[in-house]
């Protein structure tokens, strides 16, 4: 019989039939979904504990598995660190190894009742800023504030979706501890919180939820953890921000446990300065608001559309605060002694944070 040519497209091409157009989009998206495990292994790692979280893990972990088996996870990875990006998928474990001077995070003697160095030219105050996203647009207003006055040297170090919840996920205190090491730091501005108010799991696998009697504990402890990886890395002030007010009243009645907590370790740690942006964002009534009146008495947007994260105009507001207490310890003629445990903007009130979630 002889064939007909029916079936063949110009310059000899077969047509595809919509089985195999099928397969071949079935292969595309098997490959992509191999390629792209370990990013989704990161984004499940980091949902809030419970059930949704054990079922994607559940799913994604034999596909990161057989993923780096066969090597498939080695293009992201390479494209990702030669751009300059965090590598998608967990990271790599790092121990912390604290001082056997204090095991339990606390902090150990500081010599905060020495006057401290004042900055000069060829020596500045290197500045550490650390914190999740909503640290990000305030440490972009002080890394400029601090590079006009020729006598500090700052450090942005702020990851989104971060805190000190999840070290599984952002391990914030071998972070701190790599880079106090490496920058040795005189001063801290550290701000987190945002995404804190979820479980808590111990080094013995047990889960605290938010709210909890044992999430408290846990989560104060990883307070004084922070404080006393700076503490021996040579850092002389701390500057601990508190979170804003939020426009969600639940949300904000979250946030008073967490900044109270910032609020009693600070008071309890000498060269730890609680910095109360609470009150620096709140109108007239001392409500929520999306606008305020700058130093000149012109309105100003200081939050997103989001209503949590700072405009730039709301992250300057929070950095000349934050530049006006570093002024005072590290710049003036006496310099400065035992910090403060709390700092609040002149003409303002702290709430008290006494609410429960």
């Amino acid at each position: 019989m002889e064939r007909r040519d029916t079936d063949r497209l110009p310059y000899g091409r077969r047509r595809r039939t919509a089985a195999s157009a099928l397969v071949a989009i079935v292969v595309a998206l098997v490959l992509g979904a191999f390629f792209n495990a370990p990013a989704m292994k990161k984004t499940a790692e980091g949902m809030p504990f419970g059930t949704a979280r054990s079922f994607k893990l559940a799913l994604v972990d034999p596909l990161a598995t057989v993923s780096h088996w066969l090597l498939l996870d080695r293009p992201a990875r390479v494209a990702a660190e030669a751009l300059g990006k965090p590598v998608p998928g967990p990271g790599a474990q790092v121990v912390v190894v604290m001082p056997t001077a204090h095991p339990s995070g606390k902090p150990g003697k500081v010599a905060a009742d020495r006057p401290l160095p004042r900055p000069r030219a060829g020596n500045p105050l290197r500045l550490y800023i650390a914190g999740d996203s909503m640290a990000g647009i305030p440490g972009m207003a002080l890394v400029n504030l601090s590079t006009r006055s020729h006598l500090i040297k700052p450090l942005l170090d702020y990851h989104i979706s971060t805190g000190l919840a999840r070290p599984d996920f952002f391990d914030w205190p071998a972070r701190l501890q790599s880079k106090t090491k490496a920058f040795h730091p005189g001063a801290a501005v550290v701000m987190f919180g945002a995404n804190d108010r979820q479980g808590l799991q111990t080094s013995s696998g047990k889960v605290y939820w938010f709210g909890q009697h044992g999430w408290t504990a846990e989560y104060g402890r990883r307070v004084r953890e922070a404080i006393a990886i700076l503490q021996d890395g040579g850092t002389r002030r701390i500057y601990w921000v508190g979170q804003p007010i939020m426009p969600d009243p639940k949300f904000n009645r979250q946030i008073k446990v967490i900044n109270d907590i910032y609020r009693t370790e600070a008071a309890r740690h000498p060269g730890v300065e609680y910095v109360d942006a609470w009150s620096l964002f709140t109108n007239s009534s001392g409500n929520y608001a999306q606008y305020l009146r700058d130093a000149s008495g012109d309105m100003q947007q200081v939050r997103e559309q989001d209503g949590e994260h700072f405009t730039y105009a709301g992250g300057m507001r929070l950095a000349t605060a934050l530049m006006a207490l570093i002024k005072k310890d590290w710049l003036s003629k006496k310099g400065g002694s035992a910090a403060t445990a709390s700092h609040k903007p002149p003409g303002t009130s702290s709430p008290k944070a006494t609410a429960k979630p």
